[in-house]
This record gives structure tokens, sequence and C-alpha cells, in this order.
């Protein structure tokens, strides 16, 4: 781990003021004597800039929103599961960096006696801690973070901590985050301590608003209760214990139950994220370098390398099934002309510049021969098969969508969410489905909120309609009451497959969190056995470590590859709450 070691120990974020952000990105390497606060946006910014990357790079392919258009024979494609050591290292070399910096902004709140400092310092650290061990299973955690504050010097190898272990700590920041800006909050109240902020200069995703950093970080909770809950469930019946002298224990359905009565309430002793407001965007600007998205320089050729899945045509378009008899392949293409019923989702062409989709798992040559092939081009021999939308002609210009004529730009937004509104939803709404939540487990208590996560999820994307645009009201009532889940409508026995499916269209450009849920649940049902997939047809259930930790950390990395992995560096084993005997139920599914 020395590599690691040097990365945390020197690059820390932090600017002498906030708004030397710039001189800062321009020397990341200096060290600065800088107050808590302003670690805050370079650490938020670097991470999101990294996770949207990741999502562009591997999740969009992973969870069959987009296919790999790359026809060389040497191609390494991502969504065959041709995933070879060092391809996925983004996640580890660029998050644990920011988590040294959130731990060194912690240390410094704690000698600035900064309570609520050291709680959003806190929700940074658990954000970033379950992205890293999420992606690759067990790893370092409670020794690396001593690295940033000097608690390890001359230590050059890290145990690494389990993944169950790593959920008890993150439960337990959370918690005590919770309970400082709860401290704050209060003291505002009585009169005692007047401050509802920091310095909007250090916080672009937020303003410097205590209150919605609380919001995010109970939002957070929700999100964490419900990734270990089958698995705690399975294993302990819902207890977990936290090993902790103030933190015993948590039981995953009564905190469950709890978090939703405060989020009912839009207060309480647990705040959450209210509407879409609330969530955490990450700014960027095409007029400052600095803060350009990562990918601004890319060229037309490449932005086009990934093309829209038609599974993901299916699920939001109205589409027919077409059989390639020459490639002798089944596919999903628009209805251009004859329409069956199918309401059309107003989020399509936030995305997605044309209509017809692409097979997944297709060998090189037959993913050539349909790319070039006359059904898929117009007659003025462009391609038919939808790209994602770019915002800008190649002279600059604001391009217009093919099917609204509004103009979107996902390469170049002004911001990326961290985290969606509507994810709360579809979180409650499972929860409800299972019985875990005993005020929402009736059909007629958690359909509203599934309908409402919809909802939520086109507002979230879509700036030009409400709630109440027909578009809008139409295609959230298909979902409940024409769209197909495994054959049938929404009902209490498809309740979960319809929720998780929704809720996968809902996470597009969300770092890895639908590859969490497919893990986790075997939901939405995505084929895995076609032609070209390897992986012996399964989904990738984790990433590989970096390709020099055997290197970089000779002790203990044969130790954790034997403790849990089988002694190999493998994507087919579970991390520890993937792994319940439903979800392995599931995702078999896609293989048969």
């Amino acid at each position: 781990m020395k590599k690691f070691i040097i990365a945390i120990s020197v690059l820390l974020l932090a600017t002498l003021s906030c708004k030397k952000f710039d001189e800062m990105s321009n020397n990341p390497y200096a060290l600065y004597d800088s107050p808590s606060e302003a670690y805050v946006h370079p650490i938020m910014f670097k991470t999101q800039y990294n996770l949207i990357s990741v999502f562009r790079s591997t999740t969009v392919l992973l969870m069959q929103y987009a296919v790999s258009t790359n026809a060389e024979q040497s191609s390494r494609v991502i969504d065959n599961y041709n995933i070879p050591e060092g391809s996925t290292d983004d996640i580890w070399s660029a998050l644990y960096l920011q988590l040294g910096n959130a731990v060194a902004m912690y240390d410094k709140a704690v000698k600035e006696k900064d309570g609520p400092m050291q709680a959003v310092a806190l929700i940074i650290q658990s954000f970033l801690i379950t992205q890293i061990t999420d992606t690759y299973g067990d790893v370092p955690f409670s020794e690396a973070c001593g690295l940033a504050v000097g608690d390890a010097a001359g230590k050059y190898t890290m145990n690494y901590d389990t993944q169950k272990d790593i959920y008890r700590k993150v439960i337990i920041m959370l918690e005590d985050a919770n309970e400082l800006l709860g401290e704050l909050e209060a003291s505002n109240a009585t009169g005692t301590s007047i401050r509802l902020n920091f310095s909007p200069a250090c916080d672009k995703t937020f303003g410097g608003d205590f209150n919605k950093w609380r919001r995010f970080g109970n939002s957070l909770y929700a999100r964490v209760l419900m990734r270990i809950g089958m698995k705690v469930i399975e294993e302990d019946g819902g207890s977990f214990d936290l090993g902790d002298e103030k933190w015993e224990s948590v039981n995953i359905k009564a905190k469950l139950g709890e978090l939703f009565a405060n989020f009912q309430s839009g207060d309480g002793d647990y705040p959450q994220m209210r509407n879409i407001n609330d969530r955490p965007l990450i700014p960027f600007s095409d007029q400052n370098e600095i803060e350009h998205t990562p990918f601004y320089t890319t060229t037309s050729g490449t932005w086009n390398t990934v093309a829209v899945c038609d599974q993901l045509c299916r699920w939001m378009l109205d589409t027919t099934e077409l059989h390639d008899d020459e490639l002798n392949l089944t596919y999903y293409e628009w209805k251009s002309s004859e329409k069956g019923g199918h309401i059309e989702d107003p989020r399509y062409d936030c995305w997605w510049r044309k209509v017809n989709g692409m097979p997944a798992h297709l060998e090189t040559d037959v993913r050539a021969k349909f790319l070039d092939s006359a059904l898929h081009k117009s007659s003025a021999g462009n391609s038919k098969i939808g790209r994602m939308v770019r915002g800008k002609n190649a002279n600059g210009d604001p391009e217009p969508s093919a099917l609204t004529g509004k103009i979107y730009d996902l390469q170049n937004a002004d911001y990326y969410p961290l985290m969606q509104y509507s994810e709360l939803l579809f979180i409650y709404a499972e929860a409800g489905a299972r019985g875990w939540v005993n005020s929402i487990s009736a059909f007629a208590a958690y359909q509203p909120l599934f309908k409402q996560g919809i909802t939520a999820s086109i507002l979230e994307w879509n700036p030009y309609v409400t709630a109440d645009s027909p578009e809008v009201t139409e295609y959230v009532s298909h979902c409940a009451t024409v769209q197909k889940y495994s054959g049938n409508t929404f009902n209490s026995e498809n309740a979960i497959e319809a929720i998780l499916t929704e809720k996968w269209l809902s996470n597009f450009f969300i770092s890895i969190e639908s590859w969490c849920d497919y893990r986790r649940t075997g939901y939405p049902l995505l084929r895995t056995d076609g032609p070209a997939a390897g992986n012996d047809h399964i989904l990738p259930t984790r990433m590989r470590y970096p390709s020099d930790e055997l290197y970089r950390n000779p002790t203990t990395f044969p130790e954790v590859l034997a403790r849990w992995l089988g002694g190999t560096n493998n994507i087919q084993t579970d991390v520890w709450w993937a792994a319940t005997a439903e979800s392995a139920e599931t995702r078999l599914k896609g293989r048969q």
C-alpha cells in the first residue's frame, strides 16, 4: 500500500481560502493550513468528477443501459464482461484519495472543536467508503484512514476490513453525524447558538446549509440500511450488532420504520430529502477549465462509442420485436408509425439522440455487421441507433433533440446529482413491499410511493415538464397499470421487481447504484447469457482489486484473497451484502 500512503498523506485538497479552488486545482500537491470547511467542495467535486466517469465507462455497460459499438477484435468489451485487472481501478485510485482528504477534514474539525463540520466530514467519509467497498468488497479502511492524519507513519501494508465491519462503522458515523447536526439545530431553536450554515463559497453542493447536509446524511442512511437489509435479516433476523459502546446495535426494520416516519413528516430526529431540490448537486462549468466535466474534451467519435441498449428502449419506448435473419438475432425497434399502447418515457430524449437500440453481448463481427446493416441506417446512410445526447453540434451550437426539439446536454451538464431524491421514494416503496415497514406494507400504501418515485425521477431529468404535464401523468399511469413485469402489470406479487426496475431507470448516471441494486436483489431481470457474454454468463459481482496490490501490499493482499475470494482476484464472488439466497435465485434467471 505504499502508493496509497504517499497519495493520501501528501494530496490533501484544502485551500487557504474557499475562493482559491482554482489555485488548489492547479497545484494539487500543495499542503495548506486551511479550515475544515475549505475541504468540502474540492472533495465533492473530485468525487463526482470520477463517479460520473465511472458510470459512463462501466456502469452504463454492465447494467444494459448501453452497449459498446467498438468492433475491434482486440477491444475489451465491458458489456461482454471482458474486464481484466487494472481496467477498473478508477474508484480505488480516485476515491481513496478523497477519503484521505475527508479524514484530514474531520481531524481538522476536531482540532477546531467544530461539531457540525465534523458531521459533514463523517457524511462524506461514509459516502466514499461505501462506494469503495461496494465496488471491491473487503478493503482497507480502519488503518488506511490513519494515514491521512499521521497515525500510521512508517506502515507500508494495510489490513483489509471485512465489508460487514465497514458497514458497522458507516452506520456509527452516520448516527454520530445526525446527532451532531441535531445538537446544532436544537441549540439554534433555544437561541443558545445561531449557526445555520458555513461559507457557501466552500460548499457548492448545499451552499453551506447544515440542514441539507443532515438530510443528505440520513438519506444515505436509508440507502445503507436497504443495502444490507436482506443480508442482515437472512443472517440475524434483522438485528445488526455494531459493537460500539454508544451505538450497540440497529434493527434494520425498526430503523427503516423510524426513518420513514420522519421522511413522511418532513422532519423528526432523522430528517431526509423532502423533494428534488434537496438533492446533492455537484456543479460543473464549461466556462472554467478546472470545473469542466471529464467529458469536456471528448470527441464525438469517442462519445458515440456507446449506443443505447435495446432492452432499455423496450422499457422506455413503444417498440416492436424484430428478428434479423441474416445475423440470427432478435432485437427491439421503435414503432415509428404504428403505436402499440406503450406511453413513451419523458426521460428518454434527455439521454439519447435516436430511438433504435442495439442488443447486448454480440460477437465482435456481429456487432460490426449490425451497425453496418441497411436495416439500421436511414436512407441517407446515417445510423438509426441511439447515442448519448451531447447538447451541441460540431460547431458548438445548441443541438435540439430529434424527438421533441428540446435541448439537453448530458456530456457537459451544469450539474450532476450525487444521489437522487427519487431513490428515497423507491427505497421506501421496496421496504413497504417487503413488509419491513408496517405502515406501508399494504399495496395501497406503497403503490403511491412507486408512482411518486417515477414522477420525481422524470422531473429530476426533464426541465420542460411538471408533475401535472400529460406526458408525465400518462407515463406514470402506464408504469403502474399497463407496463408488464414478468408478464403481469404492477401488483403485490411482482412489486419488488417493478419497483427495482423503475429504480434502475431512475438511477441512470448515478455512479454504481443500479449495479449495487442488481447484485443485492437480482433486479432488474437482465439476460446475461448472450452469445459473447463471458465470466460464465455471470454479470460481474465485484471489480478486481488493482493489479499492483500484490506489489504494494504483499502481506495482506494474499491473505484477503484467501479469506473470501478463494485465492483468486475474481469477479464472480458476491460481496457480503449481496450473498443471499433470494438474490442468487433471482440473478440465476438471467442465465436460463
